[in-house]
């Protein structure tokens, strides 16, 4: 079998204690044709100065010092596009990976050419500690993006990425916002080049604590998740909607997109799904290590895959279409992100303008629709 060279994309920032032991993980790979490309952000020189070992003795790890703070997202993205390996993996700087990791996604992506992603089990400690096998994406184009933009897998982004689908897509979306939710439009971009395949083996270790991007956003204040909330819909609508072939199927595309994010979640499953994510603003420590057992027994049984395996169905906002003050603060936040999207126009995409889509989606909701009349 040929080595392709396999790009590690390292962004680091506040990383100095835990970054040798992730850099120590890919320099002793089993898999030896690698690239570890390091991004310290805006200027970290403590970080920079735990890496310089690394550089100094092994001649395939590269770094820069960015020149200004690029956030997760564009660090991520320059990474990316830094890369000269057929095939690229991100890695954050507090977690590890399995020593035959390379080795056993590269083989597999040689059995599945065409694979765009081969990924492993997470296994996540720290403040939660779980095991994710997350399913393969299969089917058609269409049909692979829908089933990502459904589940907003975070795990399959940790897997090994085939170079040449990825650079079909835009990359990262950059927001003013914040960067949660960046690596969904680029998924789902890459989802429509190709299959993502579960492969039985090695193991991502990931790690969580206070700190963590997921953890804090269940934090934020109403108004700062419904604007992240809506930008992810934007950049969703802007990727999925124009693939269609016809009106009609661009159309059941908004639809979709539309179902996913502004209506609520129903069901036992998904209230404790939901509440999982509550459990995290307690300091009862007892209900919250309870929660964190369902939702591990959840993981691990094949009954409950189409639940917790599937994503997480409502990441961190749960829009009420009851609320009708709320729903319309989300449309209009929505269509105000919609517009900023170059590659999408409501016209030539849906035959419709501006007006038509917000007032196709405040018809879905009865008390919205009264309220934006009144």
């Amino acid at each position: 079998m040929n080595a392709p060279l396999v790009t590690f994309g390292v962004p680091v920032y506040g990383g100095k204690d835990s970054v040798p032991t992730t850099l120590e993980c890919l320099r002793t790979q089993t898999y030896a044709n690698i690239e570890v490309l390091i991004s310290v952000n805006a200027a970290d020189q403590a970080s920079a100065e735990a890496c310089k070992p690394f550089l100094q003795r092994d001649s395939r790890f590269r770094m820069y010092v960015q020149s200004s703070h690029l956030g997760w997202a564009g660090s991520v993205d320059w990474t990316m596009r830094e890369r000269k390996g057929d095939f690229y993996i991100y890695l954050h700087c507090d977690d590890q990976v399995s020593p035959t990791y390379v080795a056993d996604l590269v083989e597999a992506a040689t059995r599945w050419p065409d694979s765009a992603i081969c990924f492993s089990e997470m296994a996540i400690s720290g403040e939660r500690r779980v095991l994710v096998r997350d399913r393969p994406v299969l089917g058609d184009p269409i049909s692979r993006a829908l089933t990502h933009i459904e589940r907003l897998d975070a795990s399959v982004f940790r897997g090994l990425i085939r170079g040449s689908m990825l650079d079909t897509t835009r990359g990262m979306r950059i927001s003013e916002l914040d960067s949660y939710g960046s690596e969904h439009p680029l998924m789902t971009e890459l989802a429509l080049a190709g299959e993502f395949r579960f492969v039985r083996g090695p193991t991502y270790f990931k790690r969580i604590d206070q700190q963590h991007m997921g953890l804090k956003s269940y934090m934020w204040p109403e108004h700062r998740k419904r604007d992240n909330w809506a930008c992810l819909a934007a950049w969703l609508v802007g990727v999925i909607v124009p693939v269609g072939s016809s009106l009609e199927q661009r159309r059941m595309l908004f639809e979709h997109v539309a179902q996913r994010f502004f209506a609520k979640p129903t069901g036992f499953l998904n209230w404790l799904r939901l509440r999982s994510a509550w459990v995290h603003t307690l300091h009862n420590e007892t209900l919250a290590r309870a929660f964190r057992t369902l939702m591990d027994m959840g993981r691990q049984s094949g009954y409950l895959d189409s639940w917790i395996k599937g994503g997480t169905r409502a990441m961190f906002y749960v829009p009420d279409p009851s609320d009708s003050a709320a729903m319309t603060a989300l449309v209009r936040a929505f269509v105000d992100h919609l517009r900023r999207e170059a590659i999408f126009d409501p016209n030539s995409s849906l035959g419709w303008s501006w007006e038509t889509l917000e007032g196709e989606l405040a018809g879905r909701f009865p008390r919205l629709h009264q309220h934006a009349e009144a």
